[in-house]
């Protein structure tokens, strides 16, 4: 349904940018609507500098003698609220608009309006977190669509209190995207990518042009790219572990060989440079003496 333009001509003129009466025109309330519609409403009059008068209440009506801070004050916000209320009662339907004519707040219409479409805020914000998690990319769609349909769920998950940094928002295209873009998710993963919202973006048509130039072979180009540079990485640090094990190995069977070597005087021939145990004339003593008590035995 279309907003009759002669129901804002009124001030449209007034307005500081025309692309959000385009705005204003573009979704009329009718009920069943009411979140898309409250959050354009709420664009156009952050814009506008008008959205305060949405939480704030009137200030009491200035007293003759008042300063004029206080009167200027008052005076802004009868002017902000007056406008509100313009851009709020042209953008329902008819019926709508003739059951709030008589607000005289935009804070009461837009509280009115809560009551009568707004679902309970846990209920919103889990609506809101599903449609995200749902969303999910077909084969042969574009993905500039995809990605833009995921930032119109968060900003609507965002509305209703759900907070879901941009790191995070990254994470979760990247897996609702259709096979196709397997590999370049592959890649951003193991090559430790970080892209905000534009960047990935522009990252993913970049990509999407390499799959229709080459009929679908690009992302096999950027699987064999990520699995290469994973594959090198491995079979490096492997060589560097079989390395240090070799070495390892090495000292030691070195330090399970070497005998130490001997330091002072022979205690048997008082000679230096070697141990009683390995002393020669000590060991041929020893072999002499067993000869002799050998010898001895058998002439018993």
């Amino acid at each position: 349904m279309q907003l009759h333009i002669e129901n804002i001509s009124h001030f449209s003129k007034n307005m500081s940018n025309p692309i959000l009466l385009l705005l204003l025109a573009s979704q009329v309330l009718t009920g069943e609507n009411f979140s898309k519609w409250k959050s354009n409403m709420n664009i156009l009059l952050i814009n506008e500098s008008y959205h305060f008068v949405l939480k704030e209440d009137c200030p009491p009506v200035p007293p003759a003698n008042a300063s004029r801070t206080v009167s200027q004050a008052y005076n802004n916000w009868i002017v902000a609220n007056n406008k509100a209320r313009c851009y709020l009662s042209p953008a329902m339907n008819e019926v709508l608009r003739a059951k709030h004519e008589a607000f005289e707040t935009a804070k009461e219409i837009m509280e009115s309006l809560q009551q009568m479409f707004g679902r309970p805020f846990e209920q919103a914000r889990y609506e809101a977190v599903k449609a995200v998690m749902n969303c999910k990319m077909k084969n042969g769609s574009s993905v500039r669509e995809h990605v833009l349909k995921m930032i119109n769920h968060f900003n609507d998950a965002d509305i209703n209190g759900a907070n879901i940094d941009e790191k995070t928002q990254v994470g979760m295209i990247l897996e609702t995207l259709s096979p196709a873009f397997l590999q370049f998710r592959t890649n951003y993963v193991m090559n430790h990518r970080a892209y905000n919202m534009t960047k990935l973006l522009n990252e993913l048509q970049s990509y999407e042009s390499l799959i229709d130039d080459n009929n679908g072979k690009a992302n096999v180009a950027e699987a064999n790219v990520a699995v290469g540079k994973a594959s090198s990485s491995k079979n490096k640090k492997k060589k560097n572990l079989e390395k240090f094990k070799g070495k390892k190995k090495i000292q030691k069977k070195n330090w399970k060989g070497a005998e130490p070597k001997p330091k002072g005087k022979c205690f048997h021939c008082n000679v230096d440079g070697h141990w009683k145990r390995n002393c020669k004339k000590y060991l041929d003593e020893l072999k002499q003496k067993k000869k002799q008590d050998a010898g001895v035995v058998q002439g018993s």
